[in-house]
């Protein structure tokens, strides 16, 4: 009877998982969109803003794939989130290093500072859903504003912005993996959806340090306003 319940238990929490990636998927993209619409109303050196960020996004892509990944860059600013974390949160959390050595097994003991992850699921995830390089490219945006015109610093934030967080992304991808073979499908992609809506929200949020022109709030309502007609679309294929 026991294991019957905690078979019921687990197809049940698969099924709720299922149903929040079915949420999640849509307002990622919703937001992806909204984003890129209003990077599309600004203008700078005879592109716009998104023309830019894509621009940056795609030099990132092709150096990660063809050229060199900075796995250390990137392994530097996951230990130093994972240490603003456990400040903040308490608990403990895995360093990617110590997550690789030892091939995503959980149950060893932690070690101090890097040990096997002995936190809560907001401590392991939270160096993953801040992108941290795009957030200092802006307030590096922000300082030089003070010194250089404005106008002549967007199309290099712009550049950089869309490079980092492609960085940030492709990188989490790369680490990601590393579970992917003690997840259910499922748990990925809610892993993997609710990462893109996090890391889109703050790097929208910090964009208006350097271009002051982008709305945040402009870009959440027409990205949830397209979440809403990705919504309409999905359940009228379906069910209608």
């Amino acid at each position: 009877m026991a294991k019957a319940f905690s078979k019921v238990g687990t197809v049940a929490a698969r099924f709720i998982k299922g149903a929040m990636v079915a949420v999640v998927i849509p307002l990622a993209i919703g937001l992806i969109l909204g984003m890129l619409d209003q990077l599309e109303l600004l203008h700078m050196d005879g592109a716009s803003a998104r023309q830019w960020m894509l621009w940056g996004f795609t030099t990132y892509v092709g150096l990660h794939i063809i050229l060199y990944r900075p796995v250390g860059l990137f392994r530097a600013s996951h230990r130093v989130f994972s240490t603003i974390a456990v400040w903040l949160f308490g608990g403990q959390v895995a360093s990617v290093e110590s997550a690789k050595g030892s091939g995503g097994k959980s149950g060893g003991k932690g070690v101090k500072g890097e040990g096997a992850a002995q936190g809560s699921t907001l401590v392991a995830f939270s160096p993953y859903v801040i992108p941290s390089f795009t957030v200092l490219v802006c307030a590096a945006a922000w300082v030089a504003g003070r010194w250089v015109e404005p106008s002549r610093l967007e199309a290099p934030l712009c550049f950089f912005a869309g490079l980092t967080l492609a960085f940030h992304w492709l990188m989490t991808a790369d680490e990601l993996q590393q579970q992917r073979e003690r997840w259910h499908i499922e748990t990925y992609l809610l892993a993997v959806g609710l990462i893109i809506v996090l890391t889109v929200l703050l790097a929208a949020a910090a964009l208006p340090l350097g271009l002051p022109e982008f709305s945040f709030a402009r870009a959440l309502a027409d990205g949830l306003a397209k979440t809403q007609a990705i919504y309409a679309s999905l359940i009228h294929e379906l069910f209608l």
